[in-house]
């Protein structure tokens, strides 16, 4: 990607945060951290992200309500949300696109398979 992006990462595991802060910025991608729901929709609303990953189980606020909300708002409804979660059946699938999200990663990630699906998203390859 030629352009800088930004990536709202909304879950609790901050080592997955430091994780894929570091393999993204060589790829012209910046993270900005949320560890719960609240956080993450008012991170989405101040910041402005391209794309938000969103963990399923989070403090406060969960996950697919996280995603309810923000395809609710019209500053936010146009942007890409993923789900990364370790929750992988086919009903929890359904779940998230009913609501809005335009992919689905599962945990334990591969890093650069998820770069590859981001950039999909975004446009970049």
């Amino acid at each position: 990607m030629s352009v800088n992006k930004k990536i709202l990462l909304i879950d609790d595991e901050r080592v997955l945060h430091m994780m894929l802060r570091s393999v993204f910025a060589t790829h012209g991608i910046d993270v900005i951290s949320a560890y719960t729901g609240e956080e993450g929709i008012e991170k989405v609303i101040n910041e402005k992200p391209d794309m938000v990953i969103l963990d399923v189980i989070l403090p406060t606020i969960k996950g697919r309500e996280v995603c309810r909300r923000l395809k609710a708002m019209e500053s936010s409804a146009n942007i890409p949300v993923m789900f990364l979660t370790a929750k992988d059946s086919d009903d929890d699938i359904e779940a998230e696109l009913s609501l809005g999200a335009i992919s689905h990663v599962n945990k334990p990630i591969n890093s650069m398979a998820l770069l590859r699906e981001i950039k999909k998203i975004l446009g970049g390859g």
